[in-house]
């Protein structure tokens, strides 16, 4: 082959004096002479050449193709680009693999988050205009949100304007019976204008009227679509006949939309499936008919919905409820002392007002994890660009303008990141079904989060923003080749010089300061959910398994049938190999509102206007032992507190403290109900227990007794059916499922089993929304670590094979390798020393953000802090001493040989 010289071959490219095809015989010798030199240095031929061909760019096809291109059309031109964009990443097929990687991971978080967000704060509600729809609450010293009364649904209905219409409901649960499984669902006693408040009708079938919400009214139920699909086949031949709940026949007469849910239902795994008139009126409540209303308001345990008028809002219903309450209070309804409240919340804040603020700092967090994986793609194309620099040169050179450059680099980032966009709806995918199957489904909607045409979409359009991220800074590099300078270097060297690192280190800087912000505010969540696990909730939840059981009226018609029931039950269960203690409790802890109950304890004279609640908890004997309740003094309720023993009750710390104020507690007379007019039992506390907590693990305790359902039910009118069953075992409790469900067939095979999970499972789902967060907030830590390690990583390489030769001179000159591995890793540690000061900056000024759902921890939590910059500074040390080490173990020779 002849040999030109290099000045001639620069006046050719820049003169254009000689043919195409001369200049591609001048490109192919260089890379000759590339290969000679890269066999010299040990290489196999075929391997040298490769590397040759990838160091040029394979500028002989570019000048080829360029000069075919210049007669074709801008989409033959556009294709060709797309074609050899797919060529050339194949044939790098590491790095592309990198590459679609790093965006799959950005590109699949951001689009499963947003699928979560989009159903739980987007999607609208199944209501008609659900932005007209609030929910009516009461509120007493002591209770910050509870139910209404029946006196005061009458009264807001008739006095308060802004509601245009309101409704109220009861929630329960069913036996489903009369097939061959029994089922155990959600339900609720509902008054007939209920779905009409909602502005939603059933599908099939008819709602309630009037008539058939009043006392002795027809047996007539209405079932969610869902229901009626799985149970009885979505056959329409069931409407207006009759179904079996709780053992008695009623008649089915409509079916609600798919979807359909009551405001409450969206905060629980389930949903209300069976709604039942609510058949109830004045004298039902206990309220005085006409305007009158009963002290207090009467007996609170409903809940209401209403409509807003036309161009009425939540603040003007709000306004109007104080006003009504203050006059009521002037009329000595309620009294002061009792610090009554009554007022509205929009359906949306009622659903999802709690996860609002905790996912759209999850959205803000998976942004910067989207823009972590784009800065590290970007600087995997800038040092992909420097190696191609010489490969533009010569399309410029050939007459390629910079905008076709710009074009060709656009193409090639189009390409990673369509690929990163499948990669990432596969992630989305796999992301969605991981919180769904890590529990997270107890949080607003997050259930209804899938991958539908919409979320594609948004994954494309991501995709497309990732590309325009990712390709302007190498767009930008290409626009700086000069042809000239670029091929005066010599072949084999195609390392940029220093000055082109400003921009990698820049990216690298930022990636370091975002993963900063992301791993702090894990942190503070870690140490949340921590501080909230180890709040101690005054009972052992370990190896406890708990399921939901009902005793309906038809088949257990008095309170000796339910206790003997439970006796049966409990005893049956006690013999199963590997069961502690067994017991029954009304309302789990932890899992739902308990309730307070008037009082009359012996030597305690309450202040004026102000009564002696107690929260009220209903058990069989052996349950507290079940619970892990821990006794201070006296006895726990045992076989003997049955319905012939003297009344006993067993009452906690807070009880003692508020009633008895340091007088013996055992034996003390407490009657319970008298605020009802009821006959009013006396029991006699026989123990004190340790307070437990209820409502919430950060809630304080408030008085509570334990009395057995033998004894509650010798009240008049008082039959707890519905019990939570508690077995505690030194195993696995989740290895008692069986064993119990075949006790519960033993004794009554019709009665079905619901709500099965252990203590540990209700305590966690009692912390959902940080726990939430904060599995996925430290996901994007660890990504984001992830990412800002493999970018400090290329930086050093980058920086180290830049400086291969000052290395090789200075060993020469006797470095010491320990002088040369500082030398090396001096740039990762120096970005990463500036990155973690912008980031815990940052951190510091964003982390209040998370106040709402910290406990037990300040947003600027110096260990937090502390501990985030130390895991920082070794991941980037580990990041940066790997390639430093190839800096220490340069050799003079291996530079002279190359030079």
């Amino acid at each position: 082959m002849a040999r030109f010289s290099l000045r001639s071959v620069l006046d050719a490219l820049m003169g254009r004096r000689r043919a195409d095809r001369e200049l591609a015989e001048e490109i192919r010798h260089h890379l000759d002479l590339e290969t000679e030199y890269r066999v010299s240095q040990g290489e196999t031929p075929k391997d040298a050449r490769q590397t040759a061909l990838r160091a040029f760019g394979n500028a002989t096809n570019v000048a080829e193709e360029v000069r075919d291109e210049r007669g074709g059309t801008r989409l033959e031109s556009v294709l060709k680009d797309l074609a050899f964009a797919v060529r050339s990443l194949r044939r790098e097929a590491g790095m592309t693999a990198i590459v679609v990687l790093t965006l799959g991971v950005g590109i699949g978080t951001a689009t499963a988050l947003f699928a979560v967000v989009r159903s739980a704060l987007l999607t609208p509600l199944p209501y008609t205009n659900p932005a007209g729809v609030v929910t009516v609450w009461s509120a007493w010293t002591g209770f910050e949100r509870t139910w209404v009364s029946y006196d005061e649904y009458e009264a807001w209905q008739a006095d308060i304007p802004a509601l245009a219409d309101i409704a109220i409901f009861a929630s329960g649960a069913v036996n489903l019976t009369g097939g061959d499984q029994p089922e155990r669902v959600r339900s609720a006693q509902v008054g007939a204008n209920l779905f009409r408040v909602f502005g939603v009708a059933p599908v099939r079938g008819r709602a309630f009227t009037d008539e058939e919400d009043r006392p002795g009214g027809p047996a007539v139920a209405v079932i969610s679509h869902e229901l009626w699909s799985r149970r009885f086949g979505a056959d329409p031949a069931v409407l207006g006949g009759p179904i079996e709940i709780n053992g008695s026949a009623v008649s089915l007469i409509g079916v609600m939309p798919p979807g359909f849910k009551l405001p409450l239902d969206f905060g629980s795994d389930g949903a209300t499936e069976v709604y039942l008139p609510l058949a109830t009126d004045a004298t039902q409540q206990g309220a005085i008919p006409g305007p009158a209303m009963n002290l207090n308001g009467g007996s609170h345990g409903l809940h209401a919905v209403a409509r807003l008028a036309p161009g009425a809002t939540a603040a003007l219903a709000n306004g109007q409820l104080r006003d009504r309450v203050a006059a009521l209070v002037r009329d000595n309804v309620y009294a002061p002392s009792f610090g009554f409240r009554a007022f509205t919340v929009p359906v949306d804040d009622l659903v999802s007002g709690e996860v609002r603020q905790p996912l759209l700092i999850l959205l803000g967090a998976v942004a910067i994890v989207l823009l972590i994986a784009c800065a590290n793609v970007a600087g995997l194309l800038l040092v992909r660009g420097e190696r191609r620099r010489r490969e533009l040169a010569v399309r410029t050179a050939v007459g390629a303008g910079q905008g076709r450059l710009v074009r060709l680099l656009f193409v090639e980032t189009g390409v990673l990141a369509g690929a990163g966009a499948v990669a990432g709806v596969l992630i989305a995918w796999l992301s969605i079904e991981g919180i769904k199957q890590l529990g997270m489904t107890s949080l607003p909607r997050v259930a209804e989060a899938r991958i539908d045409p919409v979320l594609l979409g948004v994954a494309l359009l991501i995709a497309v923003l990732t590309a325009i991220l990712t390709g302007i800074l190498p767009s930008l590099q290409a626009r700086q080749v000069d042809p000239a300078d670029e091929l005066r270097e010599s072949g084999h060297r195609a390392s940029a010089g220093r000055g082109r690192l400003r921009w990698r280190q820049t990216l690298v800087t930022a990636e370091i300061a975002l993963a900063v912000v992301l791993v702090t505010g894990a942190g503070l969540l870690v140490r949340t959910v921590r501080n909230l696990l180890s709040l101690d909730p005054g009972f052992d939840p370990r190896g406890v398994l708990t399921m939901r059981l009902s005793t309906p009226s038809t088949w257990y018609g008095d309170s000796a049938a339910v206790a003997g029931f439970w006796s049966m039950l409990t005893s049956g269960v006690s013999r199963i190999p590997g069961v502690r203690s067994v017991g029954a409790v009304r309302l789990l802890p932890l899992a739902t509102e308990m309730g307070d109950w008037g009082m009359i304890v012996e030597g305690y004279t309450p202040p004026p206007n102000q009564g002696t609640p107690g929260d009220w908890q209903i058990v069989t004997p052996g349950a507290l032992e079940a619970m892990g309740y821990r006794l201070i003094e006296g006895r726990l309720l045992d076989a003997g507190d049955d319905l012939n023993g003297p009344l006993a009750m067993v009452v906690n710390q807070t009880f003692v403290e508020r009633y008895l104020a340091g007088r013996p507690a055992l034996g003390t007379s407490v009657r319970v109900g008298s605020s009802q007019g009821l006959a009013a039992p006396a029991y006699h506390i026989v123990g004190v227990v340790e307070d437990a907590r209820h409502s919430t693990l950060k809630s304080a305790t408030k008085p509570g007794f334990y009395v057995t359902v033998a004894h509650f039910s010798r009240a008049p009118g008082f039959t707890i059916r519905s019990l939570s069953l508690a077995v505690r075992t030194d195993g696995d409790p989740k290895a008692l499922i069986g064993p119990v469900r075949s006790a519960v067939r033993q004794i009554d095979p019709r009665l079905p089993i619901s709500e099965i999970r252990t203590m540990e499972e209700v305590i966690g789902a009692s912390i959902a929304a940080p726990h939430f967060a904060m599995r996925l907030l430290s996901g994007f830590g660890i990504i984001a670590l992830g990412l800002a390690a493999i970018g400090i990583f290329g930086i050093v390489s980058h920086a180290v094979a830049v400086r291969r030769q000052e290395f090789g001179i200075r060993a020469a000159l006797g470095a010491q390798p320990i002088e040369l591995l500082r030398a090396g890793i001096g740039p990762g540690l120096r970005q990463t020393a500036v990155g973690i000061a912008i980031g815990t900056a940052l951190a510091l000024g964003l982390t209040g953000l998370l106040s709402r759902v910290l406990e037990g921890v300040t947003p600027t939590d110096p260990l937090t802090f502390g501990v985030v910059i130390l895991l920082t500074g070794m991941v980037a040390f580990i990041a940066s001493l790997l390639p430093a080490i190839r800096a220490a173990r340069v050799t003079p020779g291996s530079v002279l040989r190359a030079d």
